[in-house]
């Protein structure tokens, strides 16, 4: 069944425009699974995260408990004079194969009586609400005799905030992203917050003391704040379409805990792993990984259609519309994407999570994409269709141009270094060294005789 066509389509590159895209007067009532679906996300706006919590960490040892945890390095500056960042970030646990456990964001606290009287060093853990229980468990395994205090925070004890304005930079909000400098709020605030580096431009992440709203905690107060979200406030779901428009995957049901690898969950391009740091849990593989592996699979942003209503292959990202026939399974969510049409072969990825006609998935590269890893022949086939099991729904995968030229990126460094053809600079330098060798010998000889 073709789907509806609408002209209230929304990219994420086009999101970056400013403009108005969708009405919110004029919401498309479509039903699917009983649901109805948001519309675009404004071009700027933010977002209370009920979804996630905070686990306080507090002592002397807990900077070097949480270095020794964490892919981020919890220090800056060079040794013997590095000091606990002062900037929140991006970053995840790992088993010890490797495996993500928690993705989360770190956030360094100061004056906050609240987590710790006594002055010592600490931290907030933002982390998937429905996983608090086993990072705190994960937590008290590792401490051993580390001098440092764990505790949950309560339900309105701190509010946790993504906010985002795409039509200016986003270090109004928190910090610098390139050095140490510390947040533009006042120690006494008790704000905190980061740049959210999973995608370029994709805003800041804030927390804020008790439960009230996020613009009476700005600099500039409520009446100077709100030209900077113009969207205002909006849903937990439209946040998570601005998510999926991105191809930014978050919390254990899209992160699958001691199943995904961090690479392949776009850590390395979101900056939440320092491939130069010490030892932390799982490193051996993930720093064997970024060095001499490659990664085949990766999420990406989908598109899903119904058949005969394949997406323009020239297009770089999905386009969101909210007036979509499409809806799956509610079982949907790790389902095969497989080739449509006679013998399904090998899976080409599994479908993560979706909203109307757009998703993630985790994608075979040289499968469902344009791109070659290796430099040898690729399966990728451009007129090859391919499905979700279980429904007759199609999908596309789309490589967002920023992941694109890391990827590539990444590829021409690990390409080996050609031999010098014969006339090459190389090869020049090194006759002429043999030729001065040979000149000195025979001076040598001459004086000899």
């Amino acid at each position: 069944m073709a789907s509806r066509r609408s002209t209230n389509f929304v990219c994420s590159r086009c999101l970056g425009n400013g403009k108005a895209f969708f009405s919110t007067s004029v919401r498309a009532r479509q039903q699917n699974l009983n649901h109805e679906l948001p519309p675009a996300p404004p071009a700027s706006g933010y977002t209370r995260l009920t979804n996630r919590a905070l686990i306080a960490i507090a002592g002397v040892d807990s900077t070097s408990f949480l270095q020794g945890m964490v892919t981020q390095n919890m220090l800056m500056g060079k040794e013997p004079v590095s000091a606990a960042r002062r900037t929140g970030s991006y970053s995840a646990f790992l088993n010890s194969q490797g495996r993500i456990l928690h993705d989360v964001f770190i956030y360094p606290m100061t004056g906050d009586t609240s987590v710790d009287a006594d002055g010592d060093p600490h931290w907030l853990i933002e982390v998937d609400k429905d996983e608090v229980k086993n990072l705190m468990k994960h937590l008290k395994k590792h401490k051993l005799r580390s001098k440092l205090k764990i505790r949950a925070l309560e339900d309105g004890e701190r509010s946790v905030w993504a906010a985002w304005n795409e039509g200016a930079e986003s270090r109004w909000a928190a910090y610098n992203l390139d050095s140490d400098f510390p947040s533009k709020f006042s120690p006494a605030s008790l704000v905190a917050g980061c740049i959210d580096t999973r995608a370029p431009g994709f805003g800041s992440r804030l927390l804020t003391p008790g439960d009230g709203d996020l613009l009476a905690h700005l600099p500039d107060g409520p009446s100077s704040s709100s030209s900077k979200f113009a969207g205002g406030e909006v849903g937990l779901e439209t946040y998570t379409l601005r998510r999926i428009l991105h191809g930014v995957a978050e919390g254990q049901a899209e992160i699958t805990r001691e199943s995904a690898l961090p690479m392949e969950c776009n850590m390395d391009l979101a900056r939440a792993i320092d491939f130069r740091k010490g030892c932390y849990v799982g490193q051996e593989l993930t720093i064997r990984t970024h060095h001499t592996g490659v990664v085949r699979k990766r999420i990406l942003p989908v598109q899903l259609y119904h058949e005969g209503n394949q997406p323009d292959s020239n297009s770089e990202m999905p386009i969101y519309d909210p007036h979509t026939t499409i809806s799956l399974p509610p079982d949907s969510s790790g389902a095969n994407i497989s080739k449509t049409g006679g013998r399904k072969g090998r899976s080409a990825g599994k479908f993560i999570n979706g909203i109307g006609n757009v998703g993630l998935g985790i994608c075979r590269l040289e499968m469902l994409t344009d791109i070659s890893l290796t430099g040898e022949s690729s399966q990728y086939v451009p007129s090859q269709e391919f499905e979700v099991s279980g429904g007759d729904v199609r999908i596309k995968a789309f490589v967002p141009p920023w992941l694109r030229e890391h990827i590539t990126a990444g590829i021409a460094r690990r390409a080996p270094t050609p031999r010098p053809s014969e006339g090459h600079e190389g090869f020049r330098a090194r006759d002429m060294v043999e030729q001065l060798e040979e000149e000195e010998a025979e001076a040598e000889e001459r004086r000899q005789g």
